[in-house]
């Protein structure tokens, strides 16, 4: 057993800690086909609840994404044997969505503690107006951490493997974060509560890189 199959091992299970940290900050009670998680505002249901299910949240993606990032860099490795170019981009990539992943989420648990204790002082427009006044700070970030940990690791691994620079079959190509939402997204659809999207990607390019380690 290789380095690359005994940290794929790990980001495996970092990737569950990851997909489990996005379930607290779902809305409580049966699913909705509709529902996303809110990025801006408020979501009055945070109210409700305590604020042990965002500390809890926050530690999880603490520990989980870690190992995403080992895998993304790993992999990155391996491409590095076949092309440079495109394992270097990986690596950039990699390095950004280090500190945009958690500051992302971290913004994410902080905003319903803080509305939590802001709605008990304040009348509910001047908490939204409070709550408003974040978002600026974090609209550049999420936009990176999207690019970066969805679209960025997904196109560069694609293109590695359609051009043989990560030698495994080509039905790796569903082994990302965009593989993960065209898999669990129908079941949305249905009505399955999905949470952790993201982190499913994760440990979809863990398994990617397993496979690439043993080839």
């Amino acid at each position: 057993m290789n380095h690359y199959v005994v940290l794929g091992i790990f980001g495996i299970i970092s990737g569950i800690a990851a997909s489990l940290a996005d379930v607290p900050l779902a809305r409580p009670g049966k699913a909705n086909p509709g529902e996303t998680l809110p990025l801006n505002g408020i979501s009055p249901w945070w109210a409700d609840v305590t604020d042990s299910r965002f500390i809890v949240s926050f530690w999880l993606s603490f520990l989980g994404q870690p190992g995403a990032y080992v895998t993304m860099w790993l992999l990155a490795d391996l491409i590095s044997r076949q092309n440079n170019a495109l394992a270097l981009a990986l690596r950039i990539v990699t390095f950004i969505a280090c500190y945009t992943g958690l500051i992302c989420h971290a913004v994410f648990c902080i905003k319903p503690v803080l509305y939590r204790r802001l709605c008990k002082k304040m009348s509910d427009d001047e908490s939204l107006k409070v709550m408003n006044s974040i978002d600026p700070f974090m609209k550049v970030p999420m936009l990176i951490g999207a690019l970066t940990l969805w679209l960025g690791s997904t196109v560069i691994v694609a293109a590695a493997i359609l051009t043989g620079a990560l030698n495994v079959p080509k039905i790796c190509l569903l082994l990302n974060p965009v593989g993960a939402l065209l898999i669990l997204f129908p079941l949305k659809k249905l009505g399955v509560k999905i949470s952790g999207v993201l982190g499913a990607g994760f440990i979809l390019l863990s398994v990617l890189l397993i496979i690439a380690g043993v080839l």
